[in-house]
């Protein structure tokens, strides 16, 4: 009988770790999704460890769950990362051929992107990701795989991610602790992308935004590469503490009137009436109108959309997104996509999940707030053979983030 390996994408997400576990069908020679979950965490703020214990016992609670659910153990485990210690920026970096034959090599491109990389970075920082935007040989731009050809000088555009090494180890020791082991880690952005927008959106000039509690992630796609990415420190978690505030309710019940009766945009107020809203103490209720929770949500949505906006001004791609894709749990509020038209200037905006024919899946796993963790299953497992910028934690290894082929090799899928 075939082995079954669990590919476990773990979303790091604001309070909360979202996973999502796949594995090879093969009746359809695809990659099914075989469990999912998502559980709060008091240990996570703006995804990253404030308690290493709260955040052990949610990993054991969701990837225990998620194993007992499919009678298998996980076989790989890949981690989305995100938060404000996260830093992103383009280097180049060149490679002389000086073989007589001049053919060009994996190995030349390989010392072409580590001489990318060689470039000064924070001491507490480490390299998470490194994308190759493009090469060039002997002046020659707009190479996407140079192997096998001919040149002299090899220049190489790549997009890296760096991260605190105090944040990036503190998040693998509260994952080690219960026994798992990281096979390699993300900037979460990057595997999102590359399942909710389409190559035509990538190549046209696209904006993703991930909307996430405490953070939002942008990024900036031109001619079908990754030009720019950033994290922003704030979210929609906002939304919730400023209705909590101004309807005198815990958090808990804001952040349930928000999720029912929010939208952030007044033609998407259907009808106009009341709402019970519970006391702090929960013992009475009393009754708003949900025009004035629209007057609440509106205006910190739009605050948040200028964030993205000067995030956006600032970044030197300010006129090159033509469409936009909106993903993450914030996603689902009505309006958000009019706003996204109104203040980033974009000629569509869509809301996104992973595309349907990339994985096979229950409806409830393309809501987008799994997108995150089914774009890394979806984008490890098919990277197997592919080098990327992963890493590995275990109690022989403090190393996180290094550059390395960590699947090459590896039967995912079993046999």
């Amino acid at each position: 009988m075939a082995k079954t390996n669990l590919i476990a994408g773990l979303d790091i997400g604001s309070g909360k770790l979202t996973c999502i576990a796949v594995a090879y069908d093969a009746e359809t020679n695809m990659l099914k999704v075989m469990a999912g979950r998502s559980v709060p965490c008091k240990g996570l703020r703006g995804g990253m460890v404030s308690d290493i214990r709260e955040t052990s016992a949610a990993v054991t609670h969701i990837l225990g769950s998620i194993e007992r659910e499919c009678n298998h153990e996980i076989s790989n485990l890949f981690i989305g990362m995100r938060g404000a210690h996260l830093e992103s920026f383009s280097n180049h970096g060149t490679y002389n051929i000086s073989r007589l034959d001049k053919e060009i090599t994996q190995a030349d491109m390989d010392l072409a992107v580590e001489n990318a990389k060689a470039m000064p970075i924070k001491n507490d920082n480490e390299i998470i990701n490194v994308i190759t935007q493009g090469y060039s040989i002997d002046k020659q731009r707009g190479i996407t795989n140079p192997e096998g050809m001919e040149g002299s000088l090899l220049e190489v555009d790549v997009h890296i991610t760096t991260g605190s090494s105090t944040h990036i180890n503190n998040l693998a020791k509260a994952i080690q602790r219960p026994g798992y082991k990281i096979d390699g880690t993300f900037y979460s952005l990057v595997p999102l992308a590359d399942c909710v927008l389409t190559q035509e959106e990538k190549e046209i000039g696209a904006l993703i935004l991930d909307l996430g509690g405490e953070t939002m992630s942008v990024g900036i796609y031109i001619d079908g590469i990754l030009k720019f990415s950033r994290d922003i420190p704030y979210g929609c978690d906002l939304i919730t503490s400023d209705l909590s505030r101004l309807l005198h309710t815990s958090r808990q019940h804001a952040k349930e009137i928000k999720e029912k009766y929010g939208v952030s945009f007044p033609t998407f107020l259907d009808e106009e009436g009341e709402i019970p809203v519970p006391s702090l103490d929960g013992r009475s209720t009393h009754n708003i109108k949900k025009s004035y929770v629209l007057d609440i949500i509106q205006p910190r949505v739009e605050e948040l959309m200028e964030q993205v906006a000067h995030c956006v001004d600032t970044s030197g791609y300010k006129n090159f997104p033509v469409v936009g894709v909106v993903t993450g749990g914030g996603s689902l509020m009505p309006g958000i996509t009019d706003h996204c038209v109104n203040i980033l200037g974009l000629k569509e905006v869509r809301r996104g999940i992973v595309q349907r024919d990339l994985i096979i899946s229950d409806d409830a796993f393309f809501d987008p707030q799994y997108s995150t963790a089914m774009s890394l299953a979806i984008y490890a497992a098919t990277n197997a053979d592919e080098e990327y910028a992963g890493g590995s934690y275990d109690k022989e290894s403090s190393v996180f983030g290094k550059l390395g082929k960590w699947l090459k090799g590896v039967d995912i899928f079993g046999g």
